[in-house]
């Protein structure tokens, strides 16, 4: 337990899952006389208890985000795959399309059209 003047409400996260540890084990009477001794009431230590029970087990509602999370990371990382494609696509277009206009300009400038002269 502190040692500092805070409240018991003011504890750190630590030593209140201390007091919870400490009391896991005890009865109703023994957890009374626990209490007594350190200026705590039994509903602080089971409102302390309840978080610490509930750490390790995730709720039906966040298995549920975490498999919809897990959905849509799948389908963005699909999307990204699809428009990656269509960018190389595009890129292959661009190149084929600028290598084409320099060979045209290429071929002009060595045999000028009959009508240009």
């Amino acid at each position: 337990m502190p040692a500092t003047g805070k409240s018991a409400e003011q504890w750190s996260a630590a030593a209140k899952f201390a007091v919870v540890l400490q009391t896991a084990g005890l009865n109703d009477t023994e957890l009374g006389a626990f209490c007594r001794e350190r200026g705590l009431y039994p509903q602080q230590v089971a409102r302390w208890r309840q978080p610490a029970q509930d750490a390790n087990n995730p709720s039906a509602a966040s298995m549920q985000d975490h498999k919809e999370l897990d959905r849509k990371n799948q389908e963005l990382a699909r999307e990204n795959r699809l428009l990656e494609r269509e960018l190389r696509k595009k890129e292959k277009a661009l190149a084929e399309a600028a290598a084409l206009l320099l060979v045209t300009e290429k071929l002009q400038a060595l045999w000028p059209e009959a009508g240009e002269g």
